[in-house]
C-alpha cells in the first residue's frame, strides 16, 4: 500500500470539501474586546470580531486579571515549565482553583487548558 498516495487523496478530499483547517493571524488590542485585526496571507489587514469560548467575557483583558498576571510574571517568572504532571502545579493554579470551587459551591475545582482538553479527560475517565 502506498500511505503517501493515500495520504495525498485524503488532504485532497479535505481541500475539495472545504473541510482542511487553516488557522488565521490575528492581534488583539488590550481595551479593545472583542475586536481584533486578521492578517491576511496577502498582508493585509481586516478588522474581525472574535467570540472565542475561551475568553467569550473579555476577562483577559480585565484590569483586575492583568494586574494579577503582572504580578504573577514579576514574581516567578512567564510560564509553568511544563505540564503539572511534569514540573508540578503553581500556588497561582491551586489558589485559583480554590477560588472557583468555593464560587461554584463544590468541594474542589481542576482548571484545563482548553474546553477540548476537558472533554478530553473527562471522556476517557468515564468509563
Amino acid at each position: 500500500m502506498d500511505y503517501t498516495a493515500q495520504l495525498d487523496v485524503s488532504l485532497q478530499n479535505l481541500h475539495s470539501e472545504g473541510r482542511y483547517r487553516t488557522f488565521i493571524d490575528i492581534e488583539r488590542r488590550n481595551g479593545n474586546f472583542p475586536h481584533a485585526m486578521w492578517r491576511k496571507p496577502d498582508g493585509t489587514d481586516q478588522a474581525i470580531t472574535v467570540w472565542c469560548g475561551n475568553d467569550y467575557l473579555g476577562m483577559g483583558q480585565h484590569p483586575v486579571v492583568l494586574n494579577a498576571m503582572h504580578e504573577a510574571i514579576d514574581a516567578t517568572g512567564a510560564g509553568s515549565g511544563g505540564t503539572r504532571n511534569i514540573s508540578g502545579t503553581t500556588v497561582y493554579h491551586k489558589r485559583l482553583e480554590v477560588e472557583l470551587a468555593d464560587l461554584h459551591g463544590k468541594e474542589a475545582a481542576l482548571l484545563f487548558t482548553s474546553a477540548y482538553i476537558a472533554n478530553d479527560a473527562t471522556l476517557s475517565t468515564l468509563p
